[in-house]
């Protein structure tokens, strides 16, 4: 349990002097007949204390004697922690700055410290405090501080969106969001987002993306004034997160206006035709009425991604074939662009055009994998043989396949380019090595395959009746 967190100076909860024989120990003399005697001094130092932040402490230690004057009190202090970073600060700890009662018996002596700006861990420190009189006795007594990760400056990344901002409703309304702090990422991207909607105010709102630094989404139509708010996470390499909230105010139409919708997006798989469907988009009247009277103009354009061509651009669903190749999972991103005006090619249009980004994920096609039922064959001389492949773990795809023969007597293949090959067997007996290649493009030199896999006929003559 964290216990409170002192700031100021640290009242003693408990201030049990320690004498010879308990507690921190001391020293102090015999008798004559070898009994010892009690030492004079006593001392007490604060209880040990948890803290959750890196504000400075201070730690006041008291010590007395009964023999004479304290002439000397000091701190010692220790890392318990392997690796602890030291501490920021520590001020007093040769007890320069001293308190000392009229007679010089009671003394006290504030130790000043401040946690480490950066830790990995929790962290704890030893502090003991040694006190000596005019008669050579001392005593001592020990006390620990436990910092909690959380009192790192950096323990968790902060998250800075760009200011609060305004946007008439049916306006494209750009965000955006930068980590730093915490502990980024050692390869790749530093730091990984997230976007959320945490205030729509009763309308309804979609970002696009929602995993990257930056996103957009459309304003919604409003009859009056509207705070939106939405907020961007982001988390570091030890999966800490930090936040930070943008207010976004949207103001009603005050003229005819376009919002541009489309559901369309999302993962796919490699080589798929895809649609971009904007035919949602509706128009509003300059009293927040839909207006169905009038046509909107549409303009599909792809914004980033490998290039392809989109088919039927300037109607509301247009169309594309994206890449049946690549390496990683990869985003294609493509705007609607509509406007009460005709949009010419280009992209202008004497309304002002409404944007919407529409996001496709292309993964890449799973590795081919080749097997075959009969890798090793005994057949007669002259016989028909049957060469046969599969692809399970790529049913769905079409896989282009070749044989080759590798090893024996050379023989004719049927089918070489097809899943099943075959041959008749040569009249002579002995072993023939076929090696089976696939891939999702048709397989030549420029395009070899992917896979292979080799398959052995062994050719023996019949048996002679006796």
């Amino acid at each position: 349990m964290v216990q409170q967190i002192k700031t100021a100076l640290i009242v003693f909860s408990s201030l049990a002097m320690v004498a010879c024989g308990g507690g921190s120990g001391g020293s102090g003399g015999t008798a004559g007949t070898g009994t010892p005697t009690a030492n004079p001094m006593a001392i007490a130092v604060p209880d040990a204390l948890t803290v959750i932040n890196g504000n400075p402490l201070s730690l006041n230690g008291q010590a007395s004697s009964t023999a004479g004057i304290i002439t000397n009190m000091y701190w010692q202090v220790e890392n318990l922690t392997l690796s602890a970073n030291p501490l920021a600060a520590v001020t007093n700890a040769d007890c320069k700055t001293i308190s000392k009662s009229s007679t010089g018996a009671d003394a006290s002596c504030v130790l000043q410290v401040t946690p480490p700006t950066l830790l990995t861990a929790d962290y704890t420190y030893k502090f003991t405090l040694n006190a000596v009189d005019a008669k050579g006795n001392t005593v001592k007594a020990s006390t620990t501080l436990l910092v909690k990760q959380e009192a790192s400056a950096t323990a968790n990344p902060v998250a800075k969106v760009s200011g609060n901002t305004t946007a008439a409703s049916g306006d494209k309304v750009s965000l955006s969001c930068a980590g730093s702090g915490g502990t980024p990422a050692a390869t790749g991207e530093p730091y990984s987002y997230q976007w959320v909607v945490s205030d729509a105010a009763g309308t309804t709102i979609t970002l696009a993306p929602t995993d990257a630094a930056a996103t957009s989404f459309t304003a919604p139509v409003v009859k009056e004034s509207t705070a939106l708010k939405i907020q961007c996470r982001v988390t570091d390499d030890k999966q800490k997160v930090g936040t930070a909230t943008q207010t976004v105010t949207v103001t009603p139409i005050v003229k005819p206006t376009v919002v541009p919708i489309s559901y369309s997006g999302g993962v796919v798989a490699a080589g798929s035709t895809i649609t971009l469907d904007g035919s949602k988009s509706v128009k509003y009247d300059a009293n927040g009425k839909v207006d169905s009277s009038t046509p909107i103009y549409y303009y599909w354009k792809q914004k980033s991604g490998p290039s392809v061509e989109i088919f039927n651009a300037f109607s509301s669903v247009a169309s594309a074939a994206l890449p049946k190749f690549v390496d990683t999972r990869t985003p294609f991103v493509f705007t609607l662009n509509a406007s009460n005006s005709v949009i010419q090619p280009g992209g202008f249009s004497l309304d002002p055009l409404v944007q919407l980004d529409v996001v496709f994920y292309v993964d890449p096609l799973p590795p081919i994998s080749l097997v075959s039922y009969t890798p090793v064959q005994l057949v007669l001389t002259n016989s028909a043989v049957t060469l046969k492949v599969d692809a399970p773990s790529n049913t769905s795809n079409i896989i282009y396949y070749s044989w080759t023969q590798i090893a024996g007597p050379t023989v004719a293949l049927a089918g070489a380019g097809t899943s099943n090959a075959g041959f008749i067997a040569p009249a002579t007996p002995g072993t023939l090595i076929f090696r089976a290649t696939g891939s999702y493009q048709p397989i030549t030199v420029a395009n070899p395959g992917t896979a292979s896999i080799d398959v052995i006929v062994t050719v023996q003559a019949p048996a002679v009746a006796k």
